[in-house]
């Protein structure tokens, strides 16, 4: 009887050293995936149309351990608007990359980018800015001045 105790404790002994590697696993995973956010956190400051020099001026907020990220402009595909009271308007989206996204989270940052308008032709419009992991804000362009 004494050996099929000594068996049973054994087994379960095992098992409980088995639900803890699982729960340290699952840990790890988890301060690994909030580590990668924190690093690849950008989001968007104000953020406005210039008319005087017919660009958007973004302010990017960031996370890094040096100033001078350099970010990344890519222009969506432009869409014709369906707005009954704003016939001629259409919509466009532009994604904004930190490059230097991997660099360790030490100090918040700001950045204020100049994105030219001069050669987009999809005006007016509803300008959708985004940025990883999912942020978004949007403003609107005239017509070409």
């Amino acid at each position: 009887m004494a050996t099929t105790l000594g068996l049973a404790s054994a087994l379960s002994g095992q098992r409980r050293r088995e639900g803890f590697r699982g729960c340290l696993l699952i840990a790890v995973a988890v301060a690994m995936a909030t580590a990668n956010a924190a690093v690849m956190a950008a989001t968007f400051g104000p953020v406005h149309y210039d008319s005087n020099g017919d660009q958007l001026v973004v302010t990017m907020i960031y996370d890094g351990s040096k100033p001078n990220h350099h970010f990344s402009i890519h222009w969506d595909t432009c869409r014709k608007g369906e707005q009954l009271d704003r016939p001629a308007h259409q919509t466009i989206g532009v994604n904004i990359l930190d490059d230097d996204h991997n660099d360790a989270a030490n100090k918040t940052y700001t950045e204020t980018i100049r994105v030219a308008l001069a050669n987009l032709s999809c005006r007016p419009a509803t300008v959708t800015l985004w940025t990883p992991p999912d942020f978004t804000t949007s403003v609107d362009i005239p017509a070409r001045p």
